[in-house]
């Protein structure tokens, strides 16, 4: 199940729809690849030759359009950080280095930043995600999580309101923190994590 967005207004012409507001987290995920990419001087024909050098099936035209649509899953993200060799957070790399499926990386990765903050249940982070305006039960996170499925977005989303420290590097906080904020702003919710 995909993480569903808030839309508090019933006026249609009072704010962005929930398509709208997701895409502003897949515009960050497209950001982050594409910024990667450029540190690297890599385009998508050397990102395609260098997946399909590891074992991943890619062609130019599906590694172009999930890097410029943003709407890829979080194991994508991986294989462009590994395949690019770009430097990642100290807490990916036993997961990353580790043999094991996409999936499973993905999955690794995720709880390995969870674990930073062993109080956090799968609850608590349903709730922040519903501050920023991320409707996802507890359960359906749980399930995303632990199978590696989930959306790349759905990982910026969870870093920002986590504060994944090593994010910073494929997407800069301060657009995180305004994407979360317009979230906010459209639940009409305010934050119980006062300044």
């Amino acid at each position: 199940m995909q993480a569903k967005y808030v839309d508090s207004s019933h006026n249609k012409e009072s704010g962005p729809s929930s398509d709208e507001r997701e895409s502003v987290w897949s515009s960050l995920v497209s950001r982050g690849i594409r910024a990667t990419l450029a540190r690297k001087d890599m385009s998508y024909a050397d990102l395609t030759a260098a997946l399909v050098g590891m074992g991943v099936p890619e062609t130019f035209r599906a590694v172009e359009a999930k890097a410029q649509r943003g709407t890829c899953r979080f194991t994508f993200f991986l294989q462009v950080v590994l395949a690019s060799r770009t430097d990642y957070p100290a807490a990916w790399e036993k997961a990353l280095t580790a043999e094991q499926s996409w999936e499973e990386r993905a999955s690794a990765v995720l709880r390995a930043e969870l674990s930073l903050q062993p109080w956090l249940t799968w609850a608590g982070l349903s709730a922040r995600l519903e501050e920023i305006g991320v409707i996802l039960s507890s359960k359906d996170l749980e399930s995303q999580a632990k199978s590696g499925t989930f959306p790349a977005a759905l990982f910026l989303q969870c870093a920002t309101v986590c504060r994944f420290e090593g994010i910073g590097r494929f997407v800069d906080v301060s657009s995180l923190n305004g994407a979360a904020v317009d979230g906010q702003r459209r639940t009409g919710k305010s934050s119980s994590h006062p300044l």
